[in-house]
């Protein structure tokens, strides 16, 4: 086992594939427990797992700090890999803590059942893996192996989705497939950890308090505007929750899926060059750098272009099938919702460079302005225009981010363009 994960012919091209299909997977994941859920079970519950999904990964930026890319463009090695790892163990306690006294407000003011609190507290249980995992997966891609953090991801994400269906299936219910998802995860993770990270222990075992407080404190605007991002994201979700009932959020749910698949195909072309673009952006090759950039920019259009055409096309009955749900009245929402995917991949790209310019605090304004409207906005949306509203506001959102991290990016590539 340890030489499927370690071994390599071809690095370049098994990390592309490996991490396309990770990505995808973990992406997805998401998706092919809904359509296990609503064959399994029933929209109500599917309507649940929507949310504490939902909820789960808002509290995963908290367990990550937004390390990840920081981490990886790194490439000075400012910080040791066990100051990374304590840093994370911080934020992924400081992220159970937040879950759980999450869960025990909403429980009252949105007069939640004791099994919801139990799915959504289950569900950041099976996050908080993904949280300590990425830490060794972002070293892995520091030392240009991502096809050993795709292998990993890929495999323990196979076990998860066999174990979650079996579990529905056999308890027909969604907590207990939850819990037994969870524990088998974690078991996993420990696993493919321990053969994989044998061969990248550093010598450096320094671990000084001040850098780890260096670290926390230079990742917190990552970290706030990931928060804020996925907050954002998924606010449509929150008021649906509080306003609408768990069918409607179901099929909310259904036909954002698509969205995702945005996201995915852009990141998964775009990782394997974040190491690279760090090295030319520090080495002041800015020609390279912009023309890899524009490429990647041409990609998310013609991801977007290809997708809108796509589910014009053959979106509503695809997933109408996928989810065993009648999503005919929804098709307008779902044209809407991809264009907002768009944007969102988009803006996450201009987040990377941003981060790699090492320019991560202009962020925090743009994500702060745009989350507060969205507090405003979504419960006054939901309620007026129930889908439509929500899938509009959302669309929106993306693009004012856009336009607020496009402006500051821009300045920066001209300001290094220009300097003497």
């Amino acid at each position: 086992m340890r030489n499927f994960f370690i071994n390599s012919k071809n690095i370049a091209r098994d990390s592309y594939i490996w991490n396309m299909t990770g990505s995808m997977l973990n992406a997805f994941q998401s998706v092919i427990m809904l359509m296990i859920i609503t064959r399994a079970v029933n929209l109500y519950e599917a309507g649940l797992f929507t949310i504490a999904y939902a909820n789960a990964n808002l509290f995963l930026t908290i367990g990550r700090y937004g390390m990840h890319n920081y981490q990886v463009s790194d490439v000075n090695k400012q910080y040791t890999f066990r100051e990374y790892f304590v840093s994370r163990i911080i934020t992924t306690i400081l992220m159970a803590a937040i879950s759980v006294l999450y869960v025990l407000y909403v429980s009252h003011t949105n007069s939640y059942t004791s099994e919801k609190s139990w799915i959504i507290i289950w569900m950041c249980a099976l996050k908080l893996i993904d949280s300590i995992e990425d830490v060794y997966y972002a070293m892995y891609q520091q030392n240009h192996r991502l096809d050993i953090s795709g292998k990993c991801m890929t495999i323990r994400m196979i076990f998860t989705i066999i174990v979650f269906g079996m579990g529905l299936i056999i308890y027909k219910r969604l907590l207990p497939a939850l819990i037994v998802a969870t524990i088998t995860s974690a078991i996993a993770a420990m696993i493919f950890i321990h053969i994989t990270y044998e061969d990248y222990k550093n010598s450096e075992h320094r671990v000084k308090a001040k850098n780890i407080l260096s670290l926390l404190k230079v990742c917190f605007p990552l970290f706030l505007g990931t928060f804020l991002a996925f907050y954002i994201g998924n606010a449509p979700k929150y008021a649906i929750d509080s306003i609408l009932n768990e069918e409607l959020q179901a099929c909310y749910g259904f036909i954002a899926m698509p969205v995702f698949i945005i996201g995915v195909l852009n990141n998964f072309i775009f990782n394997p060059v974040v190491a690279k673009m760090s090295l030319m952006w520090n080495e002041g090759e800015i020609k390279g750098f912009c023309k890899m950039l524009r490429r990647q920019l041409f990609i998310v259009v013609g991801i977007i272009a290809a997708c809108e055409l796509g589910a014009f096309l053959l979106g509503i009955p695809v997933l109408s099938l996928l989810y065993n749900t009648d999503l005919t009245p929804y098709k307008t929402e779902l044209l809407i919702l991809l264009l907002g995917g768009g944007f969102l991949a988009t803006s996450g790209l201009m987040v990377t460079i941003i981060t790699i310019m090492r320019k991560q605090t202009v962020l925090s304004i743009g994500y702060i302005i745009v989350s507060i409207v969205a507090f405003i906005a979504s419960p006054i949306m939901v309620e007026k225009y129930s889908m439509m509203g929500a899938a509009c506001l959302y669309t929106v959102l993306m693009f004012a981010l856009c336009v607020m991290f496009g402006v500051p990016m821009v300045m920066e590539i001209r300001k290094k363009v220009n300097a003497p």
